[in-house]
């Protein structure tokens, strides 16, 4: 568990210190890309999980400031109680798994730059 732990942090350090025009993207070729847009697809069910500051009031978006719901302001205080306490990779991976869907993405960092 700690090792995954461990991997998991040094996937996420690296998605992050690398900036999107530095990381390598392969060349695919059109019978490769065809093959995993055919998995996509016959995947069916996917877990999207946006977890950041907003959850810790319960607001239910991240664009809550931007479409005038709460001042920007009142929403970044929210980062003062927004912590990884509970995350649980293994735990979420095992639910996610359970409930039959064959992908998760997490954002780990969204639009409101947090």
């Amino acid at each position: 568990m700690k090792r995954m732990k461990l991997l998991l942090g040094l996937a996420v350090f690296a998605s992050m210190i690398l900036a999107p025009g530095q990381r390598l993207q392969a060349q695919e070729s059109a019978e490769t890309k065809e093959k995993r847009m055919q998995w996509f697809d016959d995947a069916k069910l996917g877990i999207f999980i946006h977890w950041g500051i907003y959850s810790v009031y319960g607001i239910d978006e991240s664009w809550s400031f931007y479409n005038h719901y709460l001042p920007y302001e009142h929403y970044m205080k929210q980062l003062d109680g927004f912590t990884a306490e509970n995350y649980d990779p293994l735990e979420w991976a095992d639910l996610i798994k359970r409930s039959g869907a064959r992908y998760s993405v997490i954002t780990a960092k969204n639009h409101d730059g947090v």
